[in-house]
């Protein structure tokens, strides 16, 4: 039989953990979906997970997938029972109960026919002729497999802490005979506890001599499955609770009035987005969170942003990185609409915990900064940087700075630099600033907003005026069939 179809396919690029951690998504998010995350998905992946985040917006669908992912945490704990299991009485049972939870995970995975394309082929693999064959097989061996058990079990019997075996299968215990006997004549005769006692491999032995033609059908029933990979359904286990726990998230979301949708894929380099929120602020149970708009073309791909400390630069910057994460993990995005672009890879610059003098920090995060772009090269990139370079002296943190700057331009790398030497304004990239809102009466909500745009922005103006920038001659192109 042919290997179980997977059901998350990714690129083999890696996104470093410590973004994660920059974005403070570990601390919103389990390691196993941050596992997932880091593997970022091509365009068709994206849209077949799009494509189930959709239905998973249904209640009832959410139910069918929670339901699918218990009879697989069934099958995954009996075979870890099966696996302890060190005498044959209990190995028995606990195949017994393989083959059961077995069965059950595979009709459950074969029910997912209707959640999109992700479960199409795993739903067609286990209703398969060939699965159902040797389910119906198996369904069948776990029947006899029981009713052997029972046959065996019946002559066991226990009285207080003492066993012993019998052949008579009607015997009642000294101890139910005295019980009956004190009821009748009118005594109050408290309930035995039932005590679960364990048998041990002597008296396992015992009894699987006594019914040596029972146990040998059991075990010729056990061989027919000895090629069975009992453990494939399990290996979706993780898969699906990606699914769930992201969908969590969402509803979660959803309570405090943050909204999420499915993001264009855009087919040029840009990431544009209306109301835009961090929802990593979730994590410090945030009732209200600002959203905030972005705006990253091709004419004008990298951006500063300057502001007050406490002023809201860091959760701007999360909020990009939050959302492209997801989207590149084929997930909703918390905004109210959103294009982004499939990039190749995301990177961050963040100041580290350990204590430098300024000129130790001053080497540290240059070679961080160094290498960090030295992985990007050749990759349509995506990098943020927080305050880099913050600790050093005004002349020697900007001219690093620039040097930064001046890498990231010339290999056309998209990406939010967040920083305090105002003397950005006087560079060629597009500066932001966080600003108080106007709008709110206690003045605590800050903006982000355009301080200055890049020299060359308004040369991109201009063309887009007279319909002559790339996506205009694009459309004029394509409507004259040229």
């Amino acid at each position: 039989m042919m290997n179980a179809p997977r059901l998350l396919n990714n690129r083999n690029t890696d996104l470093p953990r410590s973004l994660f951690s920059d974005l403070q998504l570990d601390k919103l998010l389990s390691a196993q979906a941050i596992a997932v995350l880091q593997h970022p998905c091509e365009p068709d992946e994206i849209m077949r997970r799009n494509e189930l985040f959709l239905l998973l917006d249904k209640c009832e669908n959410a139910a069918r997938l929670e339901n699918t992912l218990s009879a697989l945490c069934a099958t995954e704990r009996a075979l870890l029972l099966y696996k302890d299991a060190k005498i044959p009485l209990d190995t028995y049972h606990r195949q017994a109960e393989v083959l059961e939870s077995y069965i059950a995970s595979c009709e459950a995975l074969a029910s997912m026919r209707g959640m999109g394309s992700l479960f199409a082929d795993v739903a067609e693999y286990f209703s398969s002729e060939e699965k159902q064959k040797l389910l119906s097989e198996m369904t069948d061996s776990a029947r006899k497999i029981r009713i052997l058990l029972q046959k065996m079990n019946a002559g066991f019997l226990s009285f207080s802490d003492k066993n012993w075996l019998t052949p008579d299968y009607d015997a009642v215990s000294e101890f139910d005979s005295i019980s009956e006997c004190a009821e009748s004549l009118g005594f109050a005769v408290p309930k035995k506890k039932v005590q679960n006692t364990k048998i041990n491999h002597s008296l396992s032995d015992t009894i699987c001599r006594l019914y040596a033609d029972e146990a040998s059908q059991i075990e010729a029933e056990i061989a027919k499955y000895a090629d069975v990979d009992f453990y494939a359904p399990t290996a979706y286990i993780s898969e699906i609770k990606f699914f769930l726990e992201i969908n969590a998230l969402t509803q979660r979301a959803a309570k405090i009035g943050v909204p999420h949708v499915i993001a264009k894929i855009a087919q040029t380099p840009r990431y544009v987005a209306k109301e835009l929120y961090d929802v990593s602020l979730l994590a410090k149970n945030c009732e209200s969170i600002v959203p905030n708009d972005a705006d990253f073309t091709e004419n004008e791909p990298f951006a500063f942003l300057l502001g007050a400390n406490g002023g809201g630069k860091t959760t701007y910057l999360r909020a990009l990185g939050v959302n492209l994460v997801l989207f590149l993990a084929g997930c909703p995005v918390f905004a109210r609409e959103a294009e982004i672009y499939p990039f190749d890879i995301v990177l961050s610059h963040f100041p580290k915990d350990e204590r430098f003098d300024n000129t130790g920090r001053l080497d540290e995060e240059r070679g961080r900064t160094e290498k960090m772009l030295d992985a990007a090269r050749g990759k349509r990139a995506f990098v943020f940087f927080n305050e880099t370079y913050s600790g050093a002296d005004e002349k020697r943190g900007f001219d690093l700075l620039t040097d930064t700057a001046k890498k990231i331009k010339e290999s056309n790398f998209f990406g939010l630099y967040v920083t305090h030497f105002h003397e950005v304004m006087t560079l060629d990239h597009p500066v932001l600033s966080a600003e108080v809102d106007l709008d709110d009466a206690n003045k605590r909500t800050f903006r982000i907003v355009r301080s200055k745009g890049s020299a060359s922005s308004y040369a991109a103006d201009i063309l887009k005026k007279y319909r002559l920038d790339k996506d205009s001659l694009a459309a004029r192109r394509g409507k004259n069939g040229n």
